[in-house]
């Protein structure tokens, strides 16, 4: 094999994601004129790191969901395959911001949050939510053979359980949205990590060949009550071994820990990835 025919392909590849990230950055100004404010004065003039965050883990989404999706799909792709699957990425992850929005983080809105009030904490989270969503659509295209429509049924399927996720996070850790309003970013860190790895499971979950979303629904919810169970006694565990003179919970939530804040991510992602590879 000749090394020109080698380096086809990665260069090919290289340049396709590199067009997508000067169209996603078209999109981005676009979408945000439309929503009333102007992205360049916000990162150059205003230098809002908030802002920057959700522009660059929106990106990166959907670079990971798009080659997902090629990964998946049927080999090689033309010019006019990657578009497509380009602007079917683009158009998943963006959903997954309004998902996000009303049913995520319900009680704030985002573009306030993160355009006017700067805050890294909700920009976080919603940055976890884009790259937890391009897991899912890792998954759910995983079998390309059920279809289209199959697929996509399986990403809205994975949207709803990281919306239960969060309602999950909530109940155990009281205060959340109290800690966001106020720009904790320890417990944006949390929360982000623990709907990251919520992605991670519901992606990991719904990959494989599938026999019909109707039948497969009852062994997806095992695997996720079972991880969700192995979630609460990682984290009561390293409560109680590590943070003995204090709780996991005030330390993020009142004392604004980062540290203890990023523990916790790391015990919610190695403990998923451990999971899912077992």
């Amino acid at each position: 094999m000749e090394w020109q025919s080698i380096l086809i392909g990665p260069l090919s590849l290289a340049l396709g994601v590199l067009l997508l990230l000067f169209f996603l950055a078209g999109f981005l100004w676009l979408t945000g004129k439309l929503e009333g404010y102007d992205p360049v004065n916000e990162l150059l003039l205003r230098d809002n790191p908030a802002l920057g965050l959700r522009y660059a883990l929106f990106a990166v989404a959907v670079v990971f969901a798009l080659l997902a999706i090629i990964d998946r799909g049927r080999g090689d792709a033309g010019a006019a395959d990657f578009t497509l699957q380009a602007i079917l990425a683009t158009a998943m992850i963006y959903v997954s911001r309004f998902l996000n929005d009303w049913f995520i983080l319900y009680h704030c809105s985002n573009n306030r949050e993160v355009v006017q009030e700067k805050n890294i904490a909700v920009a976080l989270i919603e940055g976890a939510t884009y790259m937890a969503s391009a897991y899912v659509i890792g998954g759910a295209f995983h079998d390309w053979e059920s279809g289209l429509t199959t697929a996509l049924l399986w990403f809205l399927i994975g949207q709803l359980l990281m919306v239960l996720l969060a309602f999950f996070y909530r109940m155990v850790a009281r205060g959340t949205d109290q800690a966001l309003d106020d720009q904790n970013l320890a417990v944006g860190i949390s929360i982000g990590a623990f709907l990251l790895a919520g992605g991670m499971i519901c992606g990991a979950v719904v990959s494989g060949p599938s026999a019909g979303w109707r039948h497969d629904l009852v062994p997806v919810a095992a695997y996720l009550a079972a991880w969700t169970l192995t979630m609460l006694a990682a984290h009561l565990i390293s409560d109680r071994v590590v943070f003995r003179s204090a709780r996991m919970r005030d330390e993020v939530t009142e004392q604004r820990n980062i540290a203890a804040a990023l523990f916790k991510a790391v015990i919610f992602i190695s403990v998923t990835l451990g999971f899912t590879h077992g």
